[in-house]
């Protein structure tokens, strides 16, 4: 009764490979014209690839790159998720389509796309997840930079860079109660990283903390006195505070003290012109 099974499955297989082949070579000539800028010819190749074979993913990603670029978000995220039903390991698809969520205002879902791809993509080590995260930091997309380094924290919580590194894209990201508390933790752990604690002052002052902020740029000036950032900080944090006169003193040493060209001291004097406060030092 079933003696042609072992017939019937390899004829399946052959067409099914027929299909393929079918697919593949549209799909291929689509990423050529796409190389000659043909975008057209190619949009038009790419869907003659899924004509041919509905179940061949590749076009439907390279559909979903293209309307991507071309920010046609709508169908861009349609391609995506035909392409991830097909291959939904592919990280890099779920973090593009996380991207175009954010910009439809659909944070819930980036969300979610984002940690599935940051599962998919993130490597085994604290340490690699955390120098991954600061590639996608460096590139501005904090959000999964983020994801990152919490999972290096899962993999290793004492791991103190992941917890650095959090604290700083929390504070960018204006979650500046989280910011607060990784970066306690790694002041506590590190007294003598100075970035550190100078983040942690901006966290706490940017949050409305002024005399916490105004603490630790003091106890760090108490080690390093002529550090410009922990005293341009400071400035920031007395003005924040109301004190005006202290305030200003700390922008005078940095147009004093530092070089001209230098951030610290450009940034001081804007704000001593801001204030219209006299620089008769």
């Amino acid at each position: 009764m079933n003696s042609n099974w072992r017939t019937n499955i390899s004829a399946i297989d052959s067409d099914a490979l027929l299909s393929q082949a079918q697919s593949q070579e549209p799909n291929a000539l689509g990423n050529t014209l796409l190389r000659l800028g043909k975008i057209e010819e190619a949009e038009s190749a790419y869907w003659h690839a899924i004509a041919a074979d509905k179940d061949y993913a590749p076009p439907y990603r390279n559909l979903a790159l293209l309307y991507q670029l071309q920010d046609n978000i709508g169908d861009a995220i349609a391609l995506y998720g035909e392409y991830l039903l097909r291959v939904p390991d592919d990280g890099e698809a779920h973090h593009n389509l996380a991207l175009l969520y954010l910009k439809q205002g659909r944070e819930a879902e980036a969300a979610a796309e984002f940690e599935i791809a940051a599962q998919l993509i993130a490597p085994d080590t604290p340490e690699a997840a955390t120098n991954l995260g600061v590639g996608y930091f460096q590139r501005g997309e904090l959000e999964i930079a983020l994801l990152l380094y919490e999972y290096a924290l899962e993999l290793d919580p004492q791991f103190m860079p992941a917890r650095y590194h959090a604290g700083i894209a929390c504070l960018y990201l204006g979650q500046l109660e989280n910011a607060v508390t990784a970066l306690e933790v790694v002041v506590q752990a590190e007294p003598d990283f100075i970035d550190a604690a100078i983040n942690l002052g901006v966290a706490y002052n940017t949050a409305g903390r002024s005399a916490e902020a105004i603490a630790v740029f003091e106890a760090l000036l108490q080690h390093d006195p002529p550090n410009p950032s922990a005293v341009l900080n400071l400035g920031y944090a007395l003005l924040e505070s109301g004190n005006r006169t202290r305030a200003g003193a700390c922008f005078s040493w940095c147009v004093d003290s530092c070089p001209p060209d230098s951030v610290y001291a450009q940034k001081a004097a804007q704000i001593l012109e801001n204030l219209q406060m006299p620089e008769d030092r």
